[in-house]
C-alpha cells in the first residue's frame, strides 16, 4: 500500500491547501504577512496564493497536522525556511 503522506503531491495536503484557498477567496482574506489581496488568476505572480507551513518542512516541520498559512508568493519566498510566529487571517487591504 502506498504511503498517503508522501509529499506535497499527496491528496490530503492538496485538500487542505484547496480548502484554505477557497476560504481566502470567499472571505476576501489576504496575505497573512503583508495583507495584500491574492492574485488568484495568476499563480505565478508575486501576489499569487501559496499555502505555507508555519514550521518549515526543511526544519523538520510535518507535511500534515500543521495549519497552513496563506501567504503571497513574494512573502513566502522572503520567509524561506524561517518559522512563522503568528497567523493572522485578515481581510485584504
Amino acid at each position: 500500500m502506498a504511503n498517503q503522506y508522501r509529499g506535497k503531491g499527496s491528496s490530503a495536503y492538496q485538500r487542505q491547501q484547496q480548502a484554505l484557498k477557497r476560504l481566502c477567496r470567499a472571505k476576501g482574506i489576504g496575505c497573512s504577512n503583508c495583507g495584500q489581496p491574492f492574485d488568484f488568476a495568476d499563480h505565478n505572480s508575486k501576489r499569487g496564493f501559496t499555502a505555507d507551513h508555519p514550521e518549515a518542512l526543511a526544519n523538520g516541520g510535518r507535511l500534515l497536522g500543521q495549519k497552513l498559512v496563506p501567504l503571497c508568493r513574494e512573502c513566502n519566498a522572503r520567509k524561506g525556511k524561517t518559522q512563522t510566529d503568528s497567523v493572522i487571517l485578515r481581510p485584504a487591504t
